[in-house]
């Protein structure tokens, strides 16, 4: 499970990266990609977005059941500790 959030940062940070080099990096998105010269840079801005939007969707969902996951083992614990006290509670009593 770690490691799907680890992908899911490298998505943002990814898409985060080709959202900037769109919006200020034409020199080097055009050193790189010379057949790009004259055309729109709109694709690249547009990537990112999606590789973004991908990478915050997945978070959310995994980030989601984790949060299930601890809420419920937290119940469990003091469900627990509740029934072993009031069982100590009785022995004393």
């Amino acid at each position: 499970m770690r490691k799907l959030v680890i992908v899911t940062y490298v998505l943002r940070g990814l898409g985060f990266v080709l959202v900037l080099l769109s919006l200020f990096g034409h020199n080097v998105i055009l050193n790189l990609f010379p057949g790009l010269e004259g055309q729109s840079i709109n694709p690249i801005f547009y990537s990112g977005i999606a590789v973004y939007l991908v990478g915050a969707i997945i978070y959310f969902f995994v980030n989601k059941k984790e949060k299930a996951e601890r809420r419920r083992r937290e119940i469990e614990e003091a469900t627990e500790r509740v029934f072993r006290n009031s069982d100590s509670e009785k022995d004393e009593g």
